[in-house]
């Protein structure tokens, strides 16, 4: 193989590394940590219908980053205004990852719903109402990784 052919095969093989390994990266955060899924629909004529995935490590990412972020300080606040009931607070929400499938929330007032299930690995938001639905579906593990952002 002539030098100019071995470049040109190290060049496309390094320029088809990036795609598969972000393709292999992204999948593995996905297995990891799962999907954020955000469903509106709204009902009347020419309304909006928006489906929105999104990986659970991009929240991770942002809570990681929320206290370099935090300026005014609110997070420091957050926490002396919650004081004692931090711990109890951290415990409920981290509980939410191991306690068994049961509907959490469940309100209905004036043709207007919101439900909160916990489903296998999953907690479900759907609310309704005469506009529309939205459905938001989020792993229960961030419930965890919030805990210990407040405790």
């Amino acid at each position: 193989m002539t030098r100019p052919a071995k470049v040109l095969t190290i060049v496309a093989l390094a320029l088809l590394a990036v795609p598969v390994g972000a393709t292999l990266l992204l999948a593995g955060s996905l297995v990891a940590h799962g999907v954020v899924t955000v469903n509106v629909n709204e009902t009347k004529e020419g309304g909006t219908h928006l489906y929105l995935p999104v990986p659970a490590g991009l929240l991770y990412l942002g809570m990681d980053l929320l206290p370099l972020l935090d300026r005014d300080g609110e997070l420091a606040k957050a926490r002396r205004e919650i004081g004692p009931w931090a711990p109890v607070a951290a415990a409920a929400l981290e509980s939410l990852e191991t306690c068994p499938d049961a509907v959490l929330v469940d309100v209905e007032e004036r043709g207007q719903t919101v439900k909160i299930v916990k489903a296998g690995r999953s907690i479900e938001i759907r609310i309704h109402d005469r506009n529309g639905d939205v459905e938001i579906s989020l792993p229960a593990h961030i419930f965890t990784r919030v805990a210990r952002q407040i405790a």
